[in-house]
Order: C-alpha cells, then structure tokens, then sequence
C-alpha cells in the first residue's frame, strides 16, 4: 500500500497530497486565494532581496508606452479603484512632504532663539563661542584635531578669515596647534 503524506497549507488549514512532480516544495493546497498569496509573498520577499531592480527603469517604460499610445488612459478608465488609490496614496505623499518641510522651516525660523538659549548656559564658555556663530561653525569645530582634548572650560575663537569664507581658529586647549 502506497500512502502519501499530506502537507498543511501555509495560509488555510486544509491538509492536501502534494503533487508529486513538486514534492517538497509544494506550501499550499489547490485553492486559488492560496496560491495567490503564496504568490504574493514570494513578490515582496523577492522585492526586498531585490530594492535596486526597478530603478532607473524609465527609459525602457517610455518605449514600451511609445509602442501602445494610449494604453495609461484606457487602464484607468477600466480600473477606477487603482485610479482612486493612486490619489490617496499621492494625498499621502504629499501631505508628509509638506510635514518635512514644515519642520525643517520651523528649525530654521527658530535658530536665533535656539542659539541664545544655548548661549545662556551656565558656565559653558565653549559654547558661548561656538554658538554666536552661524551653525556651519559645528562642521569646523568637530574637524579640530584637538576636538578630544578640549575641556568645557576651553574657549574657542572663530574670526572671519580676510582670504576666505573659513574661520580662524584660535583654541585654547594645552598643546593643541590652534593656540593663541
């Protein structure tokens, strides 16, 4: 007697005798809303292996389109729910476009106020010196070789450069060569 062993499908509980031209590799019984899910998995784990391969990709979509004019206008006049998502998925897009924007606004109309509060520090000269600056001065100041020698106490000196839109960086740190 030949007995052949049933398989648990991977999305309902159904039991099924896999076919045996697949054997193992078979994960779901014969119901098409299965294999469509299975189908759907296999789609997205290959898009996450694979994150590069539709990029760049417009020259060969505008040929193909080139080839079948008028193609775009009939799929949405035949596919008014793929219409309608595209819209709100757009809506999405661009309502957390205006947010970033909004944000970054935000921090730039806020940097005089946000400098001062920084500058009010207590005892924090460093600080004081960095921050009277426009906010590029932090890209130099962590550029300094003597960046992990400095102390809270150190003072840091950015005068204007007459060569140059680079400051002049005068460092009061022990045996740093920015010194005075």
């Amino acid at each position: 007697m030949n007995r052949k062993r049933k398989r648990k499908c991977r999305f309902c509980p159904t039991l099924f005798v896999p076919d045996p031209r697949l054997g193992s590799r078979q994960h779901t019984c014969d119901n098409p809303t299965c294999r469509k899910a299975l189908k759907a998995d296999n789609n997205a784990s290959w898009r996450k292996a694979n994150p590069d391969y539709f990029r760049n990709d417009y020259a060969r979509l505008k040929q193909w389109l080139a080839r079948h004019p008028g193609y775009l206008q009939h799929y949405r006049r035949s596919h008014p729910e793929y219409v309608e998502n595209n819209r709100k998925a757009q809506r999405r897009r661009d309502r957390l476009k205006k947010l970033a924007l909004d944000i970054q606004a935000s921090i730039i109309s806020k940097r005089a106020e946000i400098n001062k509060e920084l500058a009010d520090l207590p005892r924090l000269a460093i600080q004081d010196s960095i921050f009277s600056q426009p906010f590029d001065s932090l890209t130099v100041f962590a550029t300094l070789p003597c960046f992990s020698r400095l102390a809270i106490q150190d003072s840091i000196d950015f005068s204007p450069s007459p060569h140059d839109n680079l400051p002049i960086i005068n460092c009061s740190s022990p045996g740093c060569s920015h010194g005075p």
